[in-house]
Protein backbone atom coordinates (compact mmCIF):
# COMPACT_ATOMS: atom_id res chain seq x y z
CA UNK A 1 0.00 0.00 0.00
CA UNK A 2 1.16 3.76 -0.73
CA UNK A 3 3.20 5.43 2.20
CA UNK A 4 4.99 8.84 2.65
CA UNK A 5 8.95 8.41 3.52
CA UNK A 6 9.56 9.01 6.95
CA UNK A 7 12.47 11.62 5.75
CA UNK A 8 10.99 13.74 3.05
CA UNK A 9 7.24 12.82 2.64
CA UNK A 10 7.76 11.27 -0.83
CA UNK A 11 5.11 8.75 -1.55
CA UNK A 12 6.63 5.16 -1.76
CA UNK A 13 5.25 1.87 -2.21
CA UNK A 14 6.90 -0.05 0.60
CA UNK A 15 9.60 0.17 3.50
CA UNK A 16 9.51 3.94 5.32
CA UNK A 17 12.25 5.92 3.15
CA UNK A 18 12.73 6.79 -0.31
CA UNK A 19 15.35 5.60 -2.66
CA UNK A 20 16.58 9.38 -2.31
CA UNK A 21 16.99 9.39 1.22
CA UNK A 22 17.85 5.29 2.05
CA UNK A 23 21.41 5.62 -0.68
CA UNK A 24 24.87 5.09 1.16
CA UNK A 25 26.25 8.17 1.69
CA UNK A 26 29.48 9.13 -0.10
CA UNK A 27 32.53 10.42 1.62
CA UNK A 28 33.68 13.97 0.60
CA UNK A 29 36.44 14.42 -1.63
CA UNK A 30 39.69 15.87 -0.19
CA UNK A 31 41.86 18.99 -1.76
CA UNK A 32 44.67 16.02 -2.65
CA UNK A 33 42.90 15.09 -5.96
CA UNK A 34 42.31 18.99 -7.04
CA UNK A 35 45.82 19.43 -6.54
CA UNK A 36 47.43 16.88 -8.06
CA UNK A 37 49.83 16.98 -10.83
CA UNK A 38 47.91 16.55 -14.57
CA UNK A 39 49.47 13.27 -16.71
CA UNK A 40 52.52 15.10 -19.40
CA UNK A 41 50.35 14.84 -22.09
CA UNK A 42 46.62 16.19 -20.72
CA UNK A 43 47.87 19.22 -20.38
CA UNK A 44 50.30 21.64 -20.99
CA UNK A 45 53.46 21.98 -17.99
CA UNK A 46 53.29 25.07 -15.62
CA UNK A 47 54.43 28.34 -15.99
CA UNK A 48 57.11 29.01 -13.67
CA UNK A 49 56.42 32.02 -11.18
CA UNK A 50 59.20 33.73 -9.46
CA UNK A 51 59.90 33.36 -6.21
CA UNK A 52 61.03 36.30 -3.31
CA UNK A 53 64.56 35.26 -2.50
CA UNK A 54 63.38 36.14 0.84
CA UNK A 55 61.13 33.01 0.98
CA UNK A 56 61.82 29.30 -0.23
CA UNK A 57 60.10 27.85 -2.56
CA UNK A 58 57.38 25.28 -1.72
CA UNK A 59 57.73 21.91 -2.37
CA UNK A 60 54.95 19.26 -3.10
CA UNK A 61 55.33 17.77 0.26
CA UNK A 62 54.57 20.58 1.69
CA UNK A 63 51.66 21.75 -0.49
CA UNK A 64 49.97 18.29 0.28
CA UNK A 65 50.43 19.16 4.15
CA UNK A 66 48.84 22.50 3.86
CA UNK A 67 46.00 20.86 1.83
CA UNK A 68 45.44 17.99 4.51
CA UNK A 69 45.26 20.45 7.08
CA UNK A 70 42.68 22.22 5.34
CA UNK A 71 40.80 18.98 4.82
CA UNK A 72 40.82 17.38 7.68
CA UNK A 73 40.91 20.50 10.91
CA UNK A 74 41.83 19.10 14.16
CA UNK A 75 39.18 18.67 16.70
CA UNK A 76 39.27 16.91 20.54
CA UNK A 77 38.66 13.47 20.64
CA UNK A 78 35.50 12.65 22.15
CA UNK A 79 34.30 9.47 23.84
CA UNK A 80 30.94 8.19 21.81
CA UNK A 81 27.88 7.43 23.93
CA UNK A 82 26.79 4.04 23.28
CA UNK A 83 23.38 4.69 24.11
CA UNK A 84 22.91 7.08 21.43
CA UNK A 85 23.09 4.11 18.66
CA UNK A 86 19.76 2.62 17.93
CA UNK A 87 18.72 -0.10 15.43
CA UNK A 88 17.45 1.28 11.88
CA UNK A 89 13.84 1.97 11.37
CA UNK A 90 13.36 0.14 8.41
CA UNK A 91 15.09 -3.25 10.25
CA UNK A 92 12.76 -2.42 13.32
CA UNK A 93 9.78 -2.60 10.42
CA UNK A 94 11.34 -5.83 9.19
CA UNK A 95 11.89 -7.30 12.74
CA UNK A 96 8.09 -6.72 12.79
CA UNK A 97 6.93 -7.91 9.42
CA UNK A 98 8.91 -11.10 9.92
CA UNK A 99 7.42 -11.90 13.32
CA UNK A 100 4.08 -11.79 12.16
CA UNK A 101 2.54 -9.77 15.63
CA UNK A 102 -0.13 -7.11 15.20
CA UNK A 103 2.02 -3.63 16.12
CA UNK A 104 1.92 -0.30 14.93
CA UNK A 105 5.05 1.58 14.83
CA UNK A 106 4.88 5.42 15.91
CA UNK A 107 7.12 8.49 15.34
CA UNK A 108 8.55 10.55 18.32
CA UNK A 109 5.63 13.08 17.08
CA UNK A 110 2.84 10.02 17.68
CA UNK A 111 2.16 10.28 13.87
CA UNK A 112 1.90 6.69 12.41
CA UNK A 113 5.10 5.59 10.66
CA UNK A 114 3.36 1.83 10.28
CA UNK A 115 0.59 -0.55 10.71
CA UNK A 116 1.26 -4.28 10.19
CA UNK A 117 -0.82 -6.27 8.35
CA UNK A 118 -1.84 -8.25 11.24
CA UNK A 119 -2.63 -5.38 13.21
CA UNK A 120 -5.22 -4.29 10.51
CA UNK A 121 -6.89 -7.73 10.83
CA UNK A 122 -6.87 -7.61 14.49
CA UNK A 123 -8.58 -4.48 14.45
CA UNK A 124 -10.57 -5.55 11.25
CA UNK A 125 -10.00 -1.52 10.01
CA UNK A 126 -9.30 0.16 6.58
CA UNK A 127 -5.19 1.03 5.96
CA UNK A 128 -6.38 4.40 6.11
CA UNK A 129 -7.80 4.36 9.36
CA UNK A 130 -4.98 2.70 11.40
CA UNK A 131 -2.84 5.95 10.13
CA UNK A 132 -4.67 7.96 12.73
CA UNK A 133 -3.34 7.75 16.63
CA UNK A 134 -6.85 9.13 17.90
CA UNK A 135 -8.52 6.02 15.67
CA UNK A 136 -6.39 3.09 17.33
CA UNK A 137 -6.93 5.07 20.71
CA UNK A 138 -10.77 4.59 20.29
CA UNK A 139 -10.78 1.17 18.96
CA UNK A 140 -8.41 -0.01 22.39
CA UNK A 141 -10.38 2.07 25.15
CA UNK A 142 -7.22 4.53 26.03
CA UNK A 143 -5.18 6.85 25.22
CA UNK A 144 -1.12 5.76 24.19
CA UNK A 145 0.63 7.51 27.21
CA UNK A 146 4.37 8.60 26.82
CA UNK A 147 6.42 6.93 24.50
CA UNK A 148 9.50 6.58 26.53
CA UNK A 149 7.76 5.18 29.12
CA UNK A 150 6.92 1.24 28.63
CA UNK A 151 3.77 0.27 29.12
CA UNK A 152 1.37 -3.54 29.44
CA UNK A 153 -2.32 -3.62 30.18
CA UNK A 154 -5.42 -5.90 28.68
CA UNK A 155 -7.17 -4.73 26.45
CA UNK A 156 -10.28 -5.40 24.38
CA UNK A 157 -10.71 -5.54 21.10
CA UNK A 158 -13.17 -6.48 18.60
CA UNK A 159 -14.78 -8.52 21.98
CA UNK A 160 -11.28 -10.75 22.18
CA UNK A 161 -8.88 -10.40 25.30
CA UNK A 162 -6.04 -8.50 24.03
CA UNK A 163 -2.12 -7.91 25.23
CA UNK A 164 -1.48 -4.44 24.72
CA UNK A 165 2.09 -3.02 25.62
CA UNK A 166 4.01 -0.10 24.58
CA UNK A 167 7.96 -0.85 23.63
CA UNK A 168 9.97 2.82 23.38
CA UNK A 169 12.81 2.80 21.28
CA UNK A 170 15.78 4.17 22.04
CA UNK A 171 18.43 6.20 21.24
CA UNK A 172 18.55 8.38 17.87
CA UNK A 173 15.23 6.74 15.96
CA UNK A 174 12.73 7.89 19.10
CA UNK A 175 9.56 6.89 19.05
CA UNK A 176 7.87 3.54 20.08
CA UNK A 177 6.38 0.52 18.92
CA UNK A 178 2.56 -0.93 19.91
CA UNK A 179 2.17 -4.51 20.05
CA UNK A 180 -1.11 -6.68 20.33
CA UNK A 181 -0.67 -10.20 21.47
CA UNK A 182 -3.68 -12.56 22.01
CA UNK A 183 -4.37 -13.08 25.85
CA UNK A 184 -5.57 -16.75 25.45
CA UNK A 185 -4.20 -17.86 28.60
CA UNK A 186 -7.49 -15.83 29.71
CA UNK A 187 -9.46 -18.48 29.28
CA UNK A 188 -7.41 -20.96 30.59
CA UNK A 189 -7.21 -19.23 33.87
CA UNK A 190 -10.98 -19.34 33.79
CA UNK A 191 -11.12 -22.74 32.85
CA UNK A 192 -8.80 -23.47 36.57
CA UNK A 193 -11.17 -20.91 38.11
CA UNK A 194 -13.83 -23.15 37.12
CA UNK A 195 -12.22 -26.36 38.12
CA UNK A 196 -11.09 -26.02 41.59
CA UNK A 197 -13.74 -23.53 42.86
CA UNK A 198 -17.12 -24.39 41.32
CA UNK A 199 -17.11 -28.52 40.63
CA UNK A 200 -16.85 -29.21 44.51
CA UNK A 201 -19.34 -26.63 45.79
CA UNK A 202 -21.99 -27.77 43.17
CA UNK A 203 -21.24 -31.32 43.89
CA UNK A 204 -21.53 -31.25 47.57
CA UNK A 205 -25.25 -29.15 46.65
CA UNK A 206 -26.63 -31.87 44.71
CA UNK A 207 -25.42 -34.67 47.07
CA UNK A 208 -26.87 -32.97 49.81
CA UNK A 209 -30.64 -32.67 47.99
CA UNK A 210 -30.28 -36.01 46.73
CA UNK A 211 -29.75 -37.18 49.95
CA UNK A 212 -32.50 -34.85 51.74
CA UNK A 213 -35.12 -36.03 49.37
CA UNK A 214 -34.71 -39.71 50.26
CA UNK A 215 -34.67 -38.69 53.57
CA UNK A 216 -38.08 -37.31 53.35
CA UNK A 217 -39.34 -40.17 50.86
CA UNK A 218 -38.26 -38.96 48.02
CA UNK A 219 -39.53 -35.41 48.06
CA UNK A 220 -40.30 -34.77 44.17
CA UNK A 221 -39.09 -31.18 44.85
CA UNK A 222 -35.53 -31.77 46.30
CA UNK A 223 -35.12 -34.68 43.81
CA UNK A 224 -35.60 -32.42 41.10
CA UNK A 225 -33.36 -29.51 42.32
CA UNK A 226 -30.80 -32.15 42.42
CA UNK A 227 -31.41 -32.83 38.90
CA UNK A 228 -30.75 -29.27 37.70
CA UNK A 229 -28.05 -29.16 39.81
CA UNK A 230 -26.52 -32.17 37.79
CA UNK A 231 -27.45 -30.73 34.14
CA UNK A 232 -25.23 -28.02 34.94
CA UNK A 233 -22.26 -29.84 36.00
CA UNK A 234 -23.07 -31.71 32.59
CA UNK A 235 -22.93 -28.69 30.94
CA UNK A 236 -19.91 -27.28 32.37
CA UNK A 237 -18.10 -30.42 31.66
CA UNK A 238 -18.72 -30.11 27.76
CA UNK A 239 -16.86 -27.03 27.99
CA UNK A 240 -13.55 -26.69 26.62
CA UNK A 241 -10.53 -27.73 29.29
CA UNK A 242 -13.51 -27.64 32.07
CA UNK A 243 -13.91 -31.05 33.69
CA UNK A 244 -14.39 -32.09 37.03
CA UNK A 245 -10.89 -32.22 39.56
CA UNK A 246 -10.89 -35.68 39.53
CA UNK A 247 -10.17 -36.55 35.92
CA UNK A 248 -8.92 -33.19 35.41
CA UNK A 249 -5.39 -33.86 36.77
CA UNK A 250 -2.36 -37.06 37.05
CA UNK A 251 -4.11 -40.70 37.73
CA UNK A 252 -5.14 -40.95 41.43
CA UNK A 253 -4.15 -43.58 43.90
CA UNK A 254 -6.85 -45.66 45.49
CA UNK A 255 -6.20 -43.15 48.70
CA UNK A 256 -7.26 -40.50 46.77
CA UNK A 257 -10.41 -41.45 45.48
CA UNK A 258 -11.58 -42.77 49.36
CA UNK A 259 -10.86 -39.97 50.26
CA UNK A 260 -12.18 -37.45 47.15
CA UNK A 261 -15.67 -39.81 48.11
CA UNK A 262 -16.10 -39.09 52.09
CA UNK A 263 -15.73 -35.12 51.07
CA UNK A 264 -18.85 -35.87 49.07
CA UNK A 265 -20.62 -36.55 51.49
CA UNK A 266 -19.36 -34.34 54.09
CA UNK A 267 -22.17 -31.59 53.89
CA UNK A 268 -24.77 -34.66 54.50
CA UNK A 269 -23.27 -35.78 57.28
CA UNK A 270 -22.88 -32.10 58.65
CA UNK A 271 -26.85 -31.97 58.20
CA UNK A 272 -27.58 -35.12 59.87
CA UNK A 273 -24.63 -34.30 62.16
CA UNK A 274 -23.21 -37.61 61.65
CA UNK A 275 -19.49 -37.74 62.15
CA UNK A 276 -17.77 -38.97 58.95
CA UNK A 277 -14.36 -39.98 59.86
CA UNK A 278 -11.58 -42.01 56.91
CA UNK A 279 -9.47 -44.67 57.48
CA UNK A 280 -7.20 -45.16 54.77
CA UNK A 281 -3.70 -45.98 54.58
CA UNK A 282 -1.43 -44.15 52.26
CA UNK A 283 -1.02 -46.33 49.29
CA UNK A 284 0.04 -45.57 45.90
CA UNK A 285 -1.83 -48.31 43.93
CA UNK A 286 -3.84 -46.97 41.12
CA UNK A 287 -6.89 -47.89 38.88
CA UNK A 288 -7.00 -46.84 34.93
CA UNK A 289 -10.73 -46.77 35.57
CA UNK A 290 -10.81 -44.71 39.18
CA UNK A 291 -14.27 -43.24 38.16
CA UNK A 292 -15.43 -46.60 38.43
CA UNK A 293 -14.52 -47.15 42.26
CA UNK A 294 -15.47 -43.78 43.32
CA UNK A 295 -19.18 -44.74 41.48
CA UNK A 296 -18.96 -48.49 43.56
CA UNK A 297 -17.57 -46.56 46.84
CA UNK A 298 -20.51 -44.12 46.63
CA UNK A 299 -23.00 -46.34 46.40
CA UNK A 300 -22.01 -47.73 49.76
CA UNK A 301 -21.56 -44.66 51.65
CA UNK A 302 -24.92 -43.23 50.14
CA UNK A 303 -26.49 -46.58 51.72
CA UNK A 304 -24.67 -46.35 55.31
CA UNK A 305 -25.69 -42.48 55.26
CA UNK A 306 -29.54 -43.30 54.66
CA UNK A 307 -29.22 -45.97 57.64
CA UNK A 308 -27.26 -44.69 60.08
CA UNK A 309 -29.38 -42.80 63.02
CA UNK A 310 -28.87 -38.96 63.25
CA UNK A 311 -25.69 -38.59 65.35
CA UNK A 312 -24.44 -41.63 64.54
CA UNK A 313 -20.68 -42.63 62.74
CA UNK A 314 -19.59 -43.41 59.16
CA UNK A 315 -16.14 -44.88 58.60
CA UNK A 316 -14.91 -45.30 55.26
CA UNK A 317 -10.93 -46.77 54.14
CA UNK A 318 -9.02 -49.27 52.55
CA UNK A 319 -6.49 -51.50 53.39
CA UNK A 320 -3.77 -53.25 51.34
CA UNK A 321 -3.55 -57.12 51.52
CA UNK A 322 -1.61 -60.26 49.98
CA UNK A 323 -3.41 -63.29 48.83
CA UNK A 324 -1.36 -65.95 47.33
CA UNK A 325 1.21 -63.87 46.05
CA UNK A 326 -0.74 -60.90 44.71
CA UNK A 327 -1.64 -57.81 46.04
CA UNK A 328 -5.10 -57.29 46.86
CA UNK A 329 -7.05 -53.79 47.72
CA UNK A 330 -10.13 -54.15 50.65
CA UNK A 331 -12.48 -51.18 50.79
CA UNK A 332 -14.50 -50.90 53.62
CA UNK A 333 -17.71 -48.71 54.40
CA UNK A 334 -18.78 -49.02 58.11
CA UNK A 335 -21.62 -47.47 59.99
CA UNK A 336 -23.82 -48.31 63.44
CA UNK A 337 -26.85 -48.14 61.79
CA UNK A 338 -29.69 -50.70 61.33
CA UNK A 339 -27.96 -54.60 60.86
CA UNK A 340 -28.83 -56.32 57.07
CA UNK A 341 -31.05 -59.71 58.35
CA UNK A 342 -29.39 -62.42 57.29
CA UNK A 343 -31.64 -63.96 54.72
CA UNK A 344 -30.70 -60.68 52.64
CA UNK A 345 -26.74 -60.55 52.41
CA UNK A 346 -27.05 -61.98 48.92
CA UNK A 347 -30.17 -60.83 47.54
CA UNK A 348 -29.20 -56.90 47.94
CA UNK A 349 -26.57 -57.36 45.35
CA UNK A 350 -28.49 -59.08 42.91
CA UNK A 351 -29.44 -56.59 39.72
CA UNK A 352 -33.52 -58.05 40.12
CA UNK A 353 -33.38 -56.91 43.91
CA UNK A 354 -36.08 -53.81 44.21
CA UNK A 355 -35.38 -51.27 47.36
CA UNK A 356 -37.90 -50.37 48.74
CA UNK A 357 -37.19 -47.56 51.43
CA UNK A 358 -40.04 -47.81 53.52
CA UNK A 359 -39.27 -50.90 54.73
CA UNK A 360 -38.61 -51.70 58.07
CA UNK A 361 -35.53 -54.01 57.23
CA UNK A 362 -32.26 -52.59 56.24
CA UNK A 363 -32.34 -53.78 52.52
CA UNK A 364 -30.23 -51.24 50.24
CA UNK A 365 -30.51 -49.12 46.65
CA UNK A 366 -28.25 -50.03 43.40
CA UNK A 367 -25.92 -52.47 45.69
CA UNK A 368 -25.90 -54.57 42.31
CA UNK A 369 -23.53 -51.86 40.54
CA UNK A 370 -20.81 -52.02 43.36
CA UNK A 371 -20.90 -56.17 43.13
CA UNK A 372 -20.32 -55.50 38.77
CA UNK A 373 -17.41 -53.55 39.35
CA UNK A 374 -16.02 -56.12 42.01
CA UNK A 375 -16.78 -58.72 39.32
CA UNK A 376 -15.19 -56.55 36.61
CA UNK A 377 -11.82 -56.51 39.19
CA UNK A 378 -11.58 -59.84 39.78
CA UNK A 379 -13.00 -59.17 43.62
CA UNK A 380 -16.35 -59.53 45.24
CA UNK A 381 -18.74 -57.37 47.50
CA UNK A 382 -20.33 -58.33 50.89
CA UNK A 383 -21.77 -57.13 53.83
CA UNK A 384 -20.98 -58.22 57.66
CA UNK A 385 -22.72 -57.77 61.20
CA UNK A 386 -20.77 -59.92 62.97
CA UNK A 387 -20.40 -57.44 66.82
CA UNK A 388 -24.59 -56.78 66.11
CA UNK A 389 -23.64 -53.16 66.58
CA UNK A 390 -22.06 -52.07 62.97
CA UNK A 391 -22.76 -53.35 59.54
CA UNK A 392 -19.53 -52.86 57.64
CA UNK A 393 -19.66 -53.53 53.54
CA UNK A 394 -16.43 -54.63 51.99
CA UNK A 395 -15.23 -54.16 48.42
CA UNK A 396 -12.55 -56.68 47.88
CA UNK A 397 -10.54 -56.16 44.45
CA UNK A 398 -7.39 -56.53 42.63
CA UNK A 399 -4.96 -53.59 41.02
CA UNK A 400 -4.32 -52.88 37.52
CA UNK A 401 -1.77 -54.88 37.39
CA UNK A 402 -2.15 -57.51 39.69
CA UNK A 403 -5.55 -59.76 37.61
Amino acid sequence: MPQKCFMCGAQIQQGILCEKCDKPRKGKSIAIKVEETPEPSAAPPPVPRPTPKSTPAATPAAATAVALEDAFPKAPLLPFPVESASPALTSVVSLLIAAAVPSVLLAADRSVKFVSEDATKLFNAAPSDMKSLKYIEQQIGMNVGELSVPTTAGIHIGGRNVLYSLVPLSGGASGAVLVFRPAAESHASFATYVRETVFGPLRGLHDSLLAASRMRSNDPFLADLADTVEQILGALELAPEVEEPATAGRQLTVTDVVRRVADRFVPFADLKNVQLQVDAQELEERFDDHDQLADALSILMDNAMHYVPAGGQVVVGVRWMEHKGKPLLLFFVMDNGAMVPENLRQAIFEPEYVWSPSSPERTGRSLFRAREFAVAHAGSVWVESKTGKACTFFLRVRPDGAR
